[in-house]
């Protein structure tokens, strides 16, 4: 018998999930509506896969997903989500994720899903599986930041002056601009803005 906890404070789609695979054979599943009382359940029960809304009211699936592989990184942690954004789930798989399903999936592949994720192996639903295949051959194309450009542009983002940005790294204001147009070139894009608005959304700069 597999143990299966389903994360959602939307009470009438939490209920339906559960009763769906409550109606299978195999299944023991818990519903919560909190992540914190879905917390306190996984640190005294042996669970075999988490299932995660990605809209939650107070937080994202996101923060959950990082926060529980943390407290329990040997219990896998799927996504239940109506968003399908290649940039959410590759940040969903990057943050310890185990998979990503979305909820107008026929129930057959719903299934499917569930039985790779109690395998330990990649639950992502077709489209979901499309889209992060997308997300990361876009990431391999990105040029590589070094150290200091992370560093540098990070300062650009929090909206540092290049003479600011010398100051606190002990280089020439020249050097800094140096880097800016480099980064420029690099990235092929027109300004700073658009090269920190790139950065954020694919997850360069680590934050």
């Amino acid at each position: 018998m597999k143990t299966i906890t389903v994360l959602d404070d939307h009470p009438l789609l939490l209920e339906g999930v559960v009763s769906f695979l409550n109606n299978q054979k195999g299944y023991r599943v818990y519903p919560f509506l909190t992540e914190q009382l879905l917390s306190e359940f996984l640190g005294s029960t042996k669970v075999d896969l988490v299932l995660v809304d990605m809209q939650l009211s107070d937080r994202s699936g996101l923060d959950v997903c990082l926060r529980l592989k943390k407290l329990y990184s040997s219990i896998p942690v799927v996504a239940l989500s109506n968003l399908a954004d290649r940039n959410l789930i590759f940040q969903f798989m990057q943050n310890g994720g185990n998979g990503y399903i979305l909820k107008d999936v026929a129930n057959e592949e719903f299934l499917r899903c569930v039985r790779l994720g109690l395998e330990g192996r990649e639950a992502l639903c077709d489209r979901a599986k499309e889209l992060y295949t997308g997300a990361v051959s876009t990431l391999r194309e990105l040029p590589r930041l070094t150290q200091r450009e992370k560093e540098i542009l990070i300062m650009i983002s929090n909206g540092y002056t290049s003479n600011q940005i010398a100051e606190k790294l002990f280089l020439s204001p020249v050097t800094i601009e140096t880097h800016r147009r480099n980064l420029l070139t690099k990235f092929k894009v027109k300004n700073m803005i658009e090269l920190v608005q790139l950065a954020l959304k694919h997850n360069l700069l680590g934050l």
